[in-house]
């Protein structure tokens, strides 16, 4: 069984859409694919973000299975979780990985924004997949600034002893800078990391999935 860890350098990115790629590309090569949310905030009702990557991977595990937290504030979830009284226990969802492991050849499992944020006062993203034994895939946006936020995400893995696969660059808006013709490289030669796909804004799922290359993943 493979596992990943699909973070972003920042919210917003489109992280959840090239997780959902990502789980179509791996579909379309005949991979069982399992996904999980461990915590989305931000929820009135359902999960919108569990429910894409539930759907893109044909996931028929419970919905508590692929996102055992929900927190209505749109914050970081430790922040959320403190306004709700509650706190998340980090080591039920290394546990909880680790069961959903168990039900495919791929797991996939997204964070809540970038490697540093909270889960609680002192324990972030890094450290969960840190304790769960996850490689990362780094998602990030293709526009001016992004240099700097990959490379820093790539270091902040390095400081927490984390393996990086690659990273894709996507297009969130509809306009594009001077920056997105170059980054892709300029990315790749100050961190050394692989530039895994250049997803572009809005792109059909099936499309996206055929950008990604999954040898360098897998």
């Amino acid at each position: 069984m493979t596992a990943l860890f699909i973070t972003g350098t920042d919210t917003g990115v489109g992280k959840t859409f090239v997780a959902c790629a990502l789980a179509t590309a791996l579909r379309a090569c005949g991979r069982r694919v399992a996904v999980m949310k461990p915590v989305e905030t931000g929820v009135d009702g359902t999960p919108d973000d569990a429910l894409r990557l539930r759907a893109a991977a044909d996931d028929r595990a419970p919905l508590d299975a692929i996102c055992p937290l929900r927190f209505r504030a749109p914050l970081a979830p430790a922040v959320a979780a403190r306004l709700e009284g509650r706190t998340i226990d980090v080591g039920a969802l290394v546990e909880a990985i680790g069961r959903r492991a168990r039900d495919a050849d791929v797991l996939l499992v997204e964070g809540a924004g970038g490697l540093l944020v909270p889960l609680d006062a002192r324990t972030t993203w890094a450290d969960l997949a840190a304790r769960a034994a996850l490689p990362l895939l780094i998602v990030a946006a293709n526009r001016l600034g992004t240099v700097n936020h990959c490379a820093l995400t790539a270091r902040a893995a390095a400081a927490a002893g984390l393996s990086v696969r690659g990273f894709v660059l996507s297009q969130p808006a509809a306009e594009s800078d001077a920056s997105a013709a170059t980054n892709a490289r300029t990315i790749a030669d100050l961190t050394g990391l692989r530039c895994v796909g250049v997803v572009g804004h809005r792109s059909a799922p099936a499309d996206a999935a055929s950008a990604l290359d999954l040898d360098a993943l897998f």
